[in-house]
């Protein structure tokens, strides 16, 4: 807090009043500082122009665009491994096929009736065949 100058009226003020005066500058003066902490500052957009760094030279951007570039290769990958899937696992193949690449969205129930297994055994071979699928992309990008 700021330094506080108590005031005095003199004799033609009662005391009281005095003392309540001080007190409420006293409380204004604290509010006051506590306000400035949470103050909300305009700033001119050209000061601060030159000071801002060019967004394409950040960091952040260049993370961004390795995920993007990871996020790619992977779609690329997405097919053969899809093929590899067919091969080695073909209940989950058709599953994952049905179930994300069918033209129609379809449900669990739907495709437990379709393959006449429970709904349960649906997810769990719809959880395998996304888990070996990720197998394969993550041999894939350790090569």
């Amino acid at each position: 807090m700021g330094r506080f100058f108590y005031t005095h009226f003199g004799d033609d003020v009662p005391q009281h009043i005095e003392k309540e005066y001080n007190k409420l500058r006293r409380q204004e003066m604290w509010l006051e500082e506590k306000e400035a902490d949470f103050r909300a500052f305009s700033v001119d957009y050209k000061e601060i122009e030159t000071v801002l760094a060019d967004p394409s030279t950040l960091p952040v951007n260049e993370i961004a665009a390795e995920k993007e570039a990871m996020f790619q290769a992977r779609l690329d990958f997405l097919p053969i491994a899809m093929e590899m899937l067919k091969s080695e696992f073909p209940e989950g193949y058709e599953l994952i096929k049905d179930y994300f690449y069918g033209t129609s969205k379809v449900t669990l129930m739907y495709l437990a009736s379709k393959y006449g297994i429970t709904k349960d055994k649906v997810r769990y071979r719809l959880r395998l065949a996304k888990e070996k699928l990720k197998e394969y992309i993550i041999m894939h990008e350790n090569k």
